[in-house]
């Protein structure tokens, strides 16, 4: 077991295989769910299962590639202030982008049925290190879009009916609505870019992660 400073002012422990999970500080130990438990002894096989439940092409592509190379380590991270957590098995490949996965719990999801599908796989995924935006949050606590004051533009939506479901690290946003579909904000000019429906969202996202891409805003869209 490991722990070392973050970027977010706060700690990280970092565990592999082999290590102790009752060695894990008071500090930490919360952020250690049952279901990151249960997959210690074997993520490999966890995730392994979880490829094969999904129903989203390139994201079994990807967890396809994550498993194959087996590099993985268990992080738990804390910051400053202490409210500000997230925990996961980081999996590294030479070959695709790799990221900090959340497993997810057993709560159910107010989402359209593709994403709630998406969120019965996996929590938040986080392709930037701790302490940066970069990922897709997890099930709980989407942000409305009307949270935050843009002129609104580009495609069709009812800024009402508009989640934000990830970042990018530069701030812009990515989005799903009430209606199905998914894409992109700008942060800088509030246009908005669907990249057609959620579940083409997801592929498209995991798309970007195979070609050991950051997956981003466009400026392009907006021309």
């Amino acid at each position: 077991m490991e722990i070392e400073e973050n970027d977010a002012g706060g700690t990280t422990v970092i565990l592999q295989a082999g290590d102790d999970l009752a060695s894990i500080p008071d500090s930490h130990s919360h952020l250690l769910t049952p279901q990151l438990q249960a997959a210690f002894p074997d993520p490999v096989a966890c995730f392994q299962q979880i490829a094969q439940k999904c129903p989203f092409p390139e994201m079994t592509r990807w967890l396809n590639a994550l498993v194959e190379q087996s590099n993985w380590e268990l992080q738990l991270h804390q910051g400053d202030p202490t409210e500000w957590t997230a925990a996961g098995y980081c999996w590294y490949s030479e070959s695709v982008l790799g990221a900090i996965i959340d497993l997810p719990g057993t709560g159910a999801c107010d989402y359209p049925k593709v994403l709630a599908n998406y969120y019965s796989l996996v929590d938040s995924v986080r392709w930037n290190a701790f302490g940066y935006a970069g990922g897709l949050d997890g099930a709980g606590g989407h942000e409305p879009i009307r949270t935050f004051s843009y002129d609104y533009h580009g495609a069709d939506v009812n800024p009402d009916d508009v989640s934000v479901w990830g970042w990018s690290l530069c701030g812009d946003m990515i989005l799903w609505t009430a209606d199905g579909r998914g894409g992109w904000m700008s942060h800088e000019t509030g246009h908005i870019h669907l990249l057609g429906t959620i579940e083409e969202t997801i592929n498209w996202i995991y798309a970007r992660l195979n070609d050991n891409e950051v997956p981003e805003y466009d400026y392009k869209w907006t021309q």
